[in-house]
């Protein structure tokens, strides 16, 4: 609030953003409504050499630029000068142009014919370098210097704590007082309009501004809030780009409408030209490598996607250069800033292309980007404009690139929304899909178990109880001798391991390879004189089937091994993940072998060296007498 003694300051605008949690849709709406001052000059009236504003409740909030007298000088004056130049100045009604190297002057007399000796000038522009005021009372013929500050100025040297420069008006009731301004943009584009409050009304137009901008960041934290927790659950790399997109967005805005100056750096006469241009490289090159992400440039639209590289390669190096020959930079402003702007331009309409043509895959995504970046070209056209003075920018509470980065924020936030449903729409499908696979899945192992359980009865009824019955009846009978009857033995036995190799071990389906070879183990362990150790460390979760099987029947042909030739007494097994292969060792302290280890056929050795070339993976057999055997098989990972 502003008092008569002393001045204080507005409510911080960070109240704002409790308004916002409670207020949010309804403060959205406001947000996007231009709220410019009266322009009404009721009771100014032009005179010669100046202007003389008379102060009174119709003039109360009124913008005076359209009679104030404008002149320009590229020395500094002293506020005789400028009065007395003002005789040959006929210019009125100027408050913005495009760049300049000169210094403004403004020169207008008060008449306050009110009932308050305190008013309030505030120049709606909170970028301008420096600014200084001049009063003289109708008494005297003495100039006092009441205000000099500026962004290259400490916060704190203003009288009014306030974003933009409100000056204090001492006016004594029913006087006339002459008032000189001084606005030095050099370097840049100048807007300057110049608006004449009393302490009410200043006060209730500021903390409705106050409240309006709180809603208006508040937005932005909010969407902020959420990209950062979706990036975080997603890890989607879009989200990342988005996000710095927008808090580089927001960072700028803040700065331009000059809270960043109030509340970030009061102390600081350099940070807010570095953090303007710092913002604008951070958001060009964040917009096309979310744009790039967002459409998949790199996959879909070749041509597109080494334009918006070039261009980050493009900034990255304009702001290198700026960076290191800050100086040139700054004498060489308009034809630099023409080249940035060039980038931008060349991005947002890249951009506005590859969603054109993204709509063909993914219209509704592509609609929410065209309505975004429509909104944002729009207002950065209309920024452009105000830089080179073709249209005025700071007559309103927001400017045109407030406006547009608003909408675009929104817009894209829709758009990414959007995509977010799509694919949990997609993943839910894609889990309905795999649940009926599972489902059908298991029906089919059931049927086929069941199928496999009659042909392996008909298997056993017809051919081998057939053998054995028949075995049964030569044996009572003494028809055969005791070496016929063994080998008649031998081949039910070769008849039964034939029939039960063909048969896939259960648990297959279900069980990890851990618990698969764990089952092995326990079985071998409850009948065999072979101690049995199994281990297992980082095995992954996610095994294909066939390696999953592959692996468990290498474990039982080593097992069926041990027991049968190895006269071992200890055993150990050991499973072992890697990030890009799975390795399977097996040892025993059994008797060994000397020399090449045999090939043997059936279940035996080169079975294991065939269900390895299966999988692609290597097989070792190592073996020395009475040292037992080694066998290790390392099977290579596929990378999803």
């Amino acid at each position: 609030m502003i008092s008569p003694d002393p001045p204080a300051a507005p409510g911080p605008v960070f109240s704002g953003l409790i308004a916002t949690l409670l207020l949010l849709f309804g403060g959205c709406g406001v947000l996007f409504a231009a709220n410019p001052a009266q322009d009404v000059l009721s009771g100014l009236q032009a005179a010669h050499p100046t202007a003389r504003i008379s102060l009174n409740p119709s003039a109360d909030g009124s913008r005076v630029n359209d009679i104030i007298k404008v002149d320009t000088s590229t020395a500094m004056l002293t506020p005789d000068q400028v009065w007395e130049r003002m005789h040959d100045v006929d210019i009125t009604g100027g408050y913005y142009e495009g760049f300049t190297q000169e210094f403004h002057w403004l020169a207008f007399t008060l008449d306050n014919n009110s009932e308050s000796d305190i008013w309030l000038l505030e120049i709606t522009n909170p970028h301008l370098n420096g600014v200084k005021m001049w009063i003289r009372p109708a008494e005297t013929v003495h100039w006092q210097l009441t205000d000099s500050t500026g962004r290259n100025a400490d916060f704190y040297s203003r009288r009014v704590s306030h974003y933009n420069y409100a000056m204090r008006l001492d006016l004594p009731l029913e006087s006339s007082t002459d008032v000189v301004l001084m606005l030095d943009k050099r370097g840049s584009s100048i807007s300057y309009p110049i608006r004449v409050w009393s302490i009410s009304a200043f006060n209730r137009a500021q903390q409705k501004n106050y409240i309006l901008y709180g809603v208006y960041f508040g937005v932005f934290a909010i969407i902020l809030l959420v990209i950062a927790s979706t990036y975080v659950f997603s890890q989607r790399i879009v989200f990342l780009w988005y996000f710095l997109y927008a808090a580089s967005v927001a960072v700028f805005v803040f700065n331009d409408i000059g809270l960043a100056h109030q509340y970030l750096y009061p102390g600081s006469d350099s940070i807010g030209s570095l953090m303007r241009v710092g913002m604008t490289y951070l958001m060009v090159l964040s917009f096309n490598l979310f744009t790039i992400s967002y459409f998949q440039t790199k996959t879909l639209f070749r041509k597109s996607h080494w334009i918006l590289s070039g261009v980050c390669a493009g900034v990255m190096l304009h702001a290198g250069l700026y960076l290191i020959i800050a100086s040139w930079f700054r004498t060489n402003i308009t034809p630099l800033l023409f080249v940035l702007y060039a980038m931008v331009i060349i991005s947002i309409l890249t951009a506005l292309v590859v969603a054109f043509l993204y709509v063909k895959r993914d219209r509704y995504p592509a609609y929410f980007f065209i309505a975004a970046f429509g909104f944002i070209f729009l207002a950065s056209f209309v920024f452009l404009l105000g830089e080179f003075g073709v249209v005025d920018q700071f007559g309103y509470l927001f400017t045109p690139i407030q406006l547009g980065y608003a909408a675009e924020i929104i817009f894209l936030s829709g758009g990414l929304a959007w995509q977010v449903r799509s694919v949990e729409k997609s993943k839910i499908a894609l889990n309905e899909r795999i649940a009926r696979l599972e489902t059908e899945n298991l029906r089919a192992f059931i049927d086929g178990t069941e199928e496999e359980r009659n042909r392996v009865a008909m298997d056993l009824h017809d051919s081998i109880g057939n053998r054995l019955a028949q075995l049964k009846r030569s044996m009572e009978k003494e028809r055969m001798n005791p070496l016929q009857q063994q080998h008649e033995i031998s081949g039910i036995i070769a008849a039964v391991r034939q029939l039960s190799h063909r048969l896939t071990p259960p648990g297959v389906e279900f069980f990890s390879l851990e618990e698969q070879i764990q089952q092995l183990v326990e079985a071998a362990r409850k009948d065999s004189k072979v101690t049995y150790e199994f281990q297992a460390v980082d095995v992954p979760d996610e095994l294909p089937k066939d390696i999953r099987l592959q692996l468990s029947r290498i474990v039982q042909e080593g097992i069926q091994n041990i027991e049968k030739h190895s006269n071992a007494t200890r055993a150990e097994i050991q499973l072992i993940g890697h990030p890009d292969e799975l390795v399977l060792t097996l040892e025993d302290d059994g008797v060994g072998v000397q020399g090449e280890i045999p090939s043997g056929k059936g279940i035996g050795m080169e079975n294991i060296r065939r269900r390895a070339v299966f999988m692609d993976a290597l097989v070792a057999f190592t073996s020395q007498p009475g040292q037992g055997m080694q066998l290790m098989v390392t099977v290579p990972l596929k990378k999803q």
